[in-house]
């Protein structure tokens, strides 16, 4: 058993699963941003994928936020490899980063709720990820400072 398997265990393989997770969903989201019709999400009072992902909020500077979100996760699945947790540069850029997206999350759920009154049940996937994500690399930061 290697040393980086004992300190950390499961949480390589369970941040790298969950970062794939976010760069399938966001993938999808960001088709659905640039083809019409693509995105399948129902549509009521509440839950409605197409009024969110076409709000005034879903760009930021001109960027669609579905294309951030899938830059975000590129970078986190790399960041996730089983290689990437022994590299100390990393380490650091996995935790800014991941704190980055849930201060991004914190954001578009406020929006959501806030500003344009609807839910995207996709948009909800990516922030659970993001937030799963954020507490397996705390986790595994705070197993690293108890080395």
């Amino acid at each position: 058993m290697s040393s980086n398997t004992r300190t950390f265990g499961r949480l390589p393989v369970v941040s790298l699963v969950l970062s794939l997770a976010g760069l399938a969903v966001s993938t999808y989201l960001t088709v659905a941003h640039f083809t019409a019709g693509a995105l399948l999400c129902a549509e009521g009072e509440v839950i409605d994928c197409g009024t969110v992902t076409t709000s005034e909020q879903s760009e930021l500077f001109g960027i669609p936020v579905a294309v951030l979100g899938l830059a975000f996760f590129a970078f986190m699945t790399v960041a996730c490899l089983p290689f990437a947790w022994r590299s100390e540069a990393l380490h650091w850029a996995r935790l800014v980063a991941v704190g980055v997206g849930v201060l991004f999350v914190v954001y578009l759920v406020a929006a959501e709720f806030l500003l344009i009154g609807k839910i995207c049940l996709w948009c909800t996937a990516v922030h659970v990820i993001t937030l799963a994500l954020a507490a397996a690399l705390v986790t595994g930061a705070l197993r690293r400072s108890n080395l």
